[in-house]
């Protein structure tokens, strides 16, 4: 029998954020750093240092508290760095 655990607030949310069509300049939207990684797929530390280097977007913070990145922006970065591969 496989029993599996119930997904969490944070897992749906990735999870509903993952099933939408892919944002561009026309419909941009927020995202959390959990929905960045999943796009970029790359880990926090990675991320953080391409940041500092200013080699990935830099996020927003709409409430002055949590990180939140431009789809838009992350997608292009992903499109630039395929392109150069």
């Amino acid at each position: 029998m496989n029993h599996q655990r119930p997904m969490t607030a944070r897992e749906q949310n990735l999870a509903v954020l993952a099933a939408l069509p892919p944002a561009d300049n026309s419909n941009d939207r927020l995202i959390p750093f959990a929905r960045v990684e999943q796009i970029a797929g790359l880990k926090r530390t990675r991320i953080y240092k391409l940041i500092r280097e200013g080699k990935f977007p830099k996020p927003y913070k709409p409430g002055g508290f949590g990180s939140r990145w431009s789809e838009a922006e992350v997608r292009a970065w992903l499109e630039a760095v395929k392109q150069a591969a």
